[in-house]
């Protein structure tokens, strides 16, 4: 059997096309950056002492999914949310985030000392993370969702709980189910959540310092929704804010899926087993359902050779996609420029913090794929989100100007664009939340609230304890 290689009539068409349907992509979200800054930051007075601070990143996500909905994909929005599109979308969010993870580890050099004095804080407060199921679990079974409440209770339902329930119960199993419906409801709904329910908490009494630590609870767009909430509403803690979920989020991605299967994974059994009075009862889980047979990849084959992790045609996408991202930072803010005048101004700084932002997301991506190489699992499977944070934490140690340049970047410009290319990533995913069960949507409130109360709860009994 023969095959036909496309002519160069042929291909020329496809490439335009391709050209034309980015094209479209780059300019919705350009329109949706623009739209979602000029309606600003906005409050709604909940109580005489609850105020929620709306930011345009939840407007910006709000619109490109709802502009998704195959209902309107019509005409020119067919082509802006093709395959293509929103399959560029999700694979390149990671890159297009990286900037603001290099914020983040540029936050955290002036306060390091700081943070350290009170590390211990920090690490009592990734046992809050154990709401999920402390508080998740009884509300699961009593909806009656059994199994699948091992899934959708574990965690937030992020990497880290999906890879563990795919391991050892298999994705199609009940758990499995469970977790992907949480995973699904995460992704979709998990930074307008807790950009809700950060300033709700501060309007309780929590020490905003307590709820900034419980901002870094492993998901990047999660403690984005939470910390800049509290940052808008207390701009003068902005630095504080910032670099305390910053350093609570990168101890958790180092000790969170530890704390996963030594604590939650046991007491998850223990509480599933005194609940269900025998009626079913849940034993600790083989080793692996599924067969793996050796090798660094995830799937179990020999993982991607320095060849392939290191092509030419990967890095100069890499580079581009991260060009593309602090462009839109620089857009963002002049925007922000435009309709409030006394908001961060644009200098020659700016442009040095953008192109640092850039320096330090290609330097982690290089080393992240370096670390993939390692034989040790807690090295090899560290997020490129926390390396990125690593390089940007040392470059600013190792001098302060970098972090005068990336200060001079506005924190909320790096937030908004990605927050477009967020919603638009999910698209294809909001036919797929109908059929979730309303079962698991509720369960998802309590594990979402069970996990940020209990953190920052214990966060606050520590700074109390301290003194800080």
């Amino acid at each position: 059997m023969t095959t036909v290689s496309p002519t160069p009539t042929t291909a020329a068409p496809a490439r335009r096309g391709v050209a034309l349907d980015m094209v479209l992509l780059l300019l919705l979200v350009l329109l949706t950056i623009t739209i979602s800054e000029g309606i600003g930051i906005r409050s709604l007075q909940v109580t005489s002492s609850i105020t929620i601070t709306v930011l345009p990143l939840v407007f910006a996500v709000i619109l490109t999914m709802a502009l998704g909905v195959p209902v309107w994909r019509k005409g020119i929005l067919r082509r802006v949310y093709s395959g293509r599109n929103v399959a560029f979308s999700g694979a390149f969010l990671i890159i297009i985030m990286l900037p603001l993870m290099a914020r983040y580890g540029a936050d955290v050099a002036p306060r390091l000392g700081e943070i350290i004095s009170i590390g211990w804080v920090f690490l009592l407060q990734e046992l809050g993370n154990l709401g999920t199921v402390v508080l998740g679990l009884p509300i699961a079974l009593l909806l009656g969702l059994r199994r699948h409440a091992i899934g959708s209770t574990l965690g937030l339902g992020r990497e880290g709980e999906l890879a563990y329930i795919t391991e050892k119960y298999t994705l199609n199993s009940d758990p499995g189910r469970g977790v992907l419906s949480i995973y699904l409801i995460g992704t979709l709904f998990g930074a307008l959540f807790f950009s809700f329910l950060a300033p709700i908490l501060l309007g309780t009494g929590l020490d905003v310092r307590a709820l900034a630590i419980a901002s870094g609870m492993g998901s990047a767009s999660m403690m984005t929704g939470s910390s800049s909430t509290l940052a808008a509403q207390l701009p003068q803690m902005q630095d504080t804010i910032i670099s305390y979920a910053a350093a609570s989020q990168l101890l958790t991605s180092f000790i969170g899926t530890y704390t996963m299967v030594f604590l939650a994974v046991p007491l998850q059994r223990a509480m599933y087993n005194l609940l269900m009075r025998g009626k079913d009862r849940l034993s600790a889980p083989s080793a692996a359902a599924t067969v793996r047979t050796g090798g660094s990849g995830a799937s179990g084959g020999a993982g991607p050779g320095v060849g392939e992790l290191f092509a030419v045609r990967r890095y100069g996408m890499f580079m581009g996609v991260l060009l593309l991202s602090v462009s839109l930072v620089l857009f963002t803010q002049q925007l922000k420029l435009w309709v409030n005048p006394e908001s961060t101004p644009i200098t020659a700084l700016t442009l040095g913090g953008l192109a640092t932002l850039w320096l330090f997301s290609l330097l982690g991506l290089v080393i992240g794929d370096l670390m993939t190489l390692s034989r040790l699992p807690v090295v090899r499977d560290f997020p490129v989100l926390g390396w990125v944070s690593l390089v940007s934490l040392a470059g600013c140690l190792a001098w302060s100007g970098f972090v005068g340049a990336i200060g001079a970047v506005d924190f909320l410009s790096l937030t908004t664009p990605i927050l477009a290319f967020a919603g638009i990533s999910v698209a294809d995913r909001l036919v797929d939340l109908s059929r979730t069960s309303w079962k698991v949507a509720i369960t998802a409130i309590f594990v979402f609230i069970g996990t940020y109360v209990g953190s920052a709860l214990l966060a606050q009994f520590g700074l109390s304890v301290t003194g800080a």
